[in-house]
């Protein structure tokens, strides 16, 4: 039996985070997916602050633990800083768990383009309002700004316009087997 693991995906809008952890959760065996955005929606009128951000880092950081604990491993999809990254990694560490980070990435423009065909087709519509397409600016220039802000040293960065997704999914699964 192979040791537990955790893969921590990051990366700015519209990179491939979701469709990545996705796909890559439901090719590995006995692993949980873990994501912000999904941990976010069970709070009620979720607004985001620093205090709800970090309730809900705290809760995955508890769930990926009792999943480790069990044997469980773990894909995690967040937005996260150097820090972040680390404390996973701890939490790897204490439950000797091996840990693999990846930051996905792609050029602004294609992210955003992404990000808005995304909103359209949830919210099943021919085309965005100017409205809804300047509240996703609001949300993806601050995004974009993070990343410039924050790189990784830790990450393998995967470009998801030069690899389709069942690339990326190949590339890391061969890394969990190596």
């Amino acid at each position: 039996m192979q040791k537990p693991f955790i893969v921590f995906i990051d990366g700015p809008m519209g990179s491939g985070k979701t469709t990545t952890t996705k796909l890559l959760n439901s090719e590995l065996p006995d692993t949980a997916r873990i994501a912000f955005p999904d941990i976010k929606r069970l709070v009620p009128n979720y607004r985001e602050n620093e205090i709800t951000i970090s309730v809900i880092k705290e809760v995955m950081a508890v769930m990926i633990e009792k999943y480790l604990e069990h044997g469980v491993s773990v894909v995690v999809e967040q937005i996260t800083k150097q820090e972040g990254i680390h404390s996973l990694k701890d939490i790897a560490d204490k439950h000797g768990a091996r840990f693999f980070a990846y930051r996905m990435s792609a050029p602004k423009d294609v992210r955003w383009e992404r990000v808005k065909e995304r909103t359209r087709l949830m919210m099943k519509v021919e085309t965005l309002s100017e409205s809804k397409v300047e509240e996703l600016r609001g949300y993806f220039e601050p995004n974009n700004k993070f990343y410039e802000d924050n790189p990784s040293d830790v990450s393998v960065e995967i470009d998801s316009l030069e690899n389709n997704p069942k690339q990326v999914v190949e590339m890391i699964k061969e890394n969990l087997y190596l």
